[in-house]
């Protein structure tokens, strides 16, 4: 004689745990709260009822109404256009909403258990809330740790437990697709400042030769401006907040370019025969964050001419060819830093 195992003992206690009349029961309860706007609840109470099994017409009510709700139950996944940078975490936290619409009117979904989980990519994250009455749970991404293909995505689902069991809603997961946003989907604006040989003070052309090279190759280079006061710019090249803070409410760029630019006299071999040398300096910063993202020169580029003018635009140049040069070399890194 076959003998019955214990699990099957188990399972059997569980298939008549709940009677007809106890499956009726949820059904009612379902109804009593949903009139109150409980669709947690109503969900629980249906899903229970489904579990159990029973007759066929119990059946068709239960998953009539079961289906009702879902159909009715939607999502939302609302989240601010933010670039991500390793080791950081987002400013402002991811926003999922759950929502009920009866008769083409939209009812928030309170107290509803949120999971959100790192789907691709590395980040540290408030894993679990609740929707607080406009239907709304939060996720505080604190830290970036890891880029997969420039971006981090990270899924939110209701997550409803169910006599110890986990139950989702498949139609409601939403995404957040997290990414860098490159320098080139953003603006910057250039401030130059030329100390030059008196005759080709704030003429070189080299800051509008930088900027050109800038805007050929993708970036939205908008209106900057040439600072007369060296301390000024000195204060901001150096990191200095205040300074970068004032060049930014003037620019109202993603990013502020400062452009160091001199020249001078280096010696005089005969009458009418000069030399001269040319020191170009450039540091990208973030308007944001005042954070550097990008810092290159060139130093001591050489220049001669039979006047003190010529031999400095002859350095001045040479130094901005030597620059463009370098910055074809290092113009991914620069992406890579926005």
């Amino acid at each position: 004689m076959r003998q019955t195992s214990q699990q099957e003992v188990l399972d059997e206690k569980n298939m008549i745990e709940i009677t007809s009349i106890d499956r009726s029961v949820l059904l009612m309860k379902a109804h009593s709260y949903l009139e109150q706007r409980d669709y947690v609840n109503a969900m629980i109470s249906i899903v229970r009822a489904e579990r159990a099994g029973g007759d066929e017409e119990l059946n068709n009510k239960i998953g009539l109404l079961k289906n009702d709700i879902v159909e009715r139950l939607n999502a939302r996944a609302i989240y601010e256009r933010e670039s991500i940078h390793v080791g950081k975490g987002l400013e402002v936290p991811l926003k999922y909403m759950v929502f009920y619409t009866d008769d083409e009117v939209i009812y928030p979904a309170f107290n509803v258990p949120v999971r959100f989980e790192v789907a691709k990519g590395k980040a540290q994250i408030t894993e679990r809330g609740f929707t607080n009455t406009t239907g709304v749970a939060k996720c505080e991404v604190l830290k970036i740790a890891e880029l997969d293909g420039d971006e981090v995505i990270i899924t939110a689902d209701v997550d409803l437990e169910i006599d110890g069991t986990s139950f989702t809603i498949s139609k409601l997961q939403r995404n957040f697709t997290l990414h860098r946003i490159g320098m080139k989907e953003r603006t910057i604006s250039f401030v130059i400042f030329e100390q030059n040989i008196d005759e080709i003070t704030h003429n070189s052309g080299s800051g509008k030769i930088i900027e050109r090279f800038f805007i050929d190759n993708g970036y939205s280079v908008l209106q900057g401006l040439h600072e007369d006061d060296k301390e000024a710019f000195m204060d901001a090249y150096n990191g200095e907040e205040e300074s970068i803070n004032a060049y930014g409410s003037i620019l109202d760029s993603s990013f502020i370019a400062l452009a160091y630019i001199e020249s001078e006299i280096s010696s005089k071999v005969m009458e009418e025969f000069y030399f001269a040398r040319s020191n170009i300096f450039i540091t990208i910063i973030d308007s944001a964050t005042n954070e550097m993202l990008f810092n290159t020169t060139v130093k001591d580029v050489k220049g001669a001419g039979n006047t003190e003018s010529k031999a400095g635009r002859q350095a001045i140049s040479t130094a901005t060819e030597e620059l463009i040069e370098k910055l074809k070399e290092e113009i991914h890194a620069l992406e890579r830093g926005g």
